[in-house]
């Protein structure tokens, strides 16, 4: 079995829960009421995704996304 890694990024959502998102797959995100039931569920998208790609012996995309912060003095 081959391992792949994304990254994807995770938010707090205002009204509760939690946000996921694997940019590497336009349209890959969900929405869970806990964290580990967030990361659960954006684990399994993504590997549907890794899937449907594979299928179609399509070339998967890179995860060359890089995540930073910045400091803004105000």
């Amino acid at each position: 079995m081959k391992m792949y890694n994304y990254k994807v990024i995770l938010e707090e959502c205002e009204e509760g829960g939690f946000y996921a998102e694997c940019l590497a797959f336009p349209g890959c995100h969900v929405e869970g009421e806990t964290y580990e039931e967030t990361m659960q569920e954006i684990k399994a998208a993504v590997k549907s995704f890794i899937d449907d790609y594979l299928a179609r012996k399509e070339e998967l995309p890179s995860d060359n996304f890089l995540v930073t912060s910045v400091q803004i003095s105000v």
